[in-house]
C-alpha cells in the first residue's frame, strides 16, 4: 500500500506542475477574454482551482503536504509481522540505506573511480486518470498521513480533491535530462537503461550511460542507434555525443536519497567500452548541483509549524 501511495503522489506532483506554469507563465488569457468570464459556482474550491490552473493557498498547502508525505515514505518498507487480538495487522516499518546496494553493483575495470550512485532510467508512464478519479482520491484522502523518522504515522489531516476532469496527460518520461544546443541524430537518453556516476575528484565525475548491446524489437531506431555507437567505437564522430549538460532527479536511486537534483556540465567525451551485455558510453563532467532537495522550495512555513506542533487542520 505504501508503494501504491508513493506512485500516486509522484504522479500527482507532475500533474500539478502545470498549475504553476499556467499561472506564472506568459501564455495566460488576455484582459479582454477575462471580462467575458462567467462566475463558476465551484470557484474558490480546491478541485476547481486545480482544474483551472489557479495557484491558491489551498493548492500550495496541498502540494507541500503531498511532498512531505512522499519524502517521508520514500525508502520505507512495511512488513506485516503478525495480527493483534482484533485481527488488525501489526506492521513493522524500516528505512532503507541507499548506500548499501552500491557494493553489489559490478563495474568495468577500465576505470578505478569509486561508484557514487546508479540511476535507473526506465521510462515511466504517467496517467493522471489513475490518481484523479474519485475512487483513488478517496483512498488517497484516507492515507494522507505523515511518517516520522522511525516510520511511525503522524496524522496531518486530509485533502479533499474531486474531479474526473483532471484527466490531463498520459505520456512517458525518463529521469535523465540532457541539455543540447542542436538536435542530434539520436537521443542518447532514450536508449540508456541506467546511468552510473563515479567520483573522479571533489567536483569531477565520470558519467557512464549503459546501452544494451541487443536491439530493442519495439524500437525501430534501435538497430540504427547501435550501428551509430559502433561507428564511434571505430573512431568516427556521431552527433548523439554532442551535448553540454546532464541532470536528473533521484528516485529509488542506489546511492542517493529520493528527490534530490543533480546537475553536471560536460567536460568531454571519454570512451565507449563493451561490458556485461552493455555499451558503456562515458563522459567526464563537472558537478554543478550536488543533491539539491527540490521539495524544500514548496515549503509552506505556516503549515510546517502546524506539523511540528501536531496541530489539527
Amino acid at each position: 500500500m505504501v508503494n501504491w501511495l508513493q506512485k500516486q503522489i509522484a504522479r500527482f506532483m507532475i500533474s500539478t506542475a502545470n498549475v504553476e506554469k499556467n499561472a506564472f507563465g506568459q501564455n495566460g488569457e488576455t484582459l479582454e477574454s477575462d471580462v467575458s468570464k462567467v462566475q463558476r459556482h465551484t470557484q474558490g474550491q480546491l478541485a476547481d482551482s486545480l482544474i483551472n490552473g489557479e495557484v491558491t493557498q489551498e493548492v500550495l498547502n496541498l502540494k507541500w503536504r503531498t511532498y512531505k508525505i512522499l519524502k517521508a515514505t520514500s525508502g520505507v518498507k512495511s512488513t506485516i509481522t503478525g495480527y493483534d487480538e482484533d485481527g488488525m495487522p501489526i506492521v513493522k516499518t524500516t528505512k532503507r540505506n541507499s548506500k548499501l546496494g552500491l557494493k553489489k553493483i559490478k563495474v568495468d575495470e577500465h576505470d578505478d573511480y569509486k561508484l557514487e550512485m546508479v540511476l535507473d532510467n526506465t521510462e515511466i508512464a504517467l496517467n493522471t486518470t489513475d490518481i484523479m478519479d474519485s475512487e483513488h482520491l478517496s483512498i488517497l484522502e484516507d492515507l494522507l498521513e505523515n511518517y516520522d523518522d522511525d516510520g511511525n504515522l503522524i496524522s496531518v489531516g486530509h485533502a479533499n480533491i474531486g474531479g474526473n476532469e483532471l484527466n490531463i496527460i498520459e505520456k512517458g518520461d525518463r529521469p535523465i535530462k540532457i541539455k543540447r544546443q542542436e538536435f542530434p541524430n539520436f537521443l542518447l537518453e532514450n536508449f540508456t537503461k541506467k546511468l552510473n556516476v563515479r567520483k573522479i575528484k571533489k567536483d569531477e565525475r565520470l558519467l557512464e550511460f549503459y546501452v544494451s548491446t541487443y536491439p530493442d524489437e519495439y524500437n525501430k531506431n534501435s538497430k540504427l542507434f547501435l550501428s551509430s555507437v559502433k561507428k564511434v567505437m571505430a573512431g568516427k564522430k556521431e552527433s548523439f555525443l554532442e551535448f553540454y549538460g546532464v541532470e536528473f532527479l533521484t528516485y529509488k536511486t542506489i546511492g542517493a536519497e529520493d528527490f534530490l537534483l543533480y546537475s553536471y556540465e560536460i567536460i568531454g567525451f571519454d570512451k565507449i567500452i563493451e561490458f556485461n551485455g552493455f555499451y558503456v558510453i562515458k563522459f567526464k563532467a563537472k558537478l554543478t548541483i550536488d543533491g539539491q532537495d527540490i521539495l524544500e522550495e514548496h515549503k509552506v512555513d505556516e503549515l510546517e509549524k502546524k506539523y511540528e506542533n501536531k496541530d489539527k487542520k
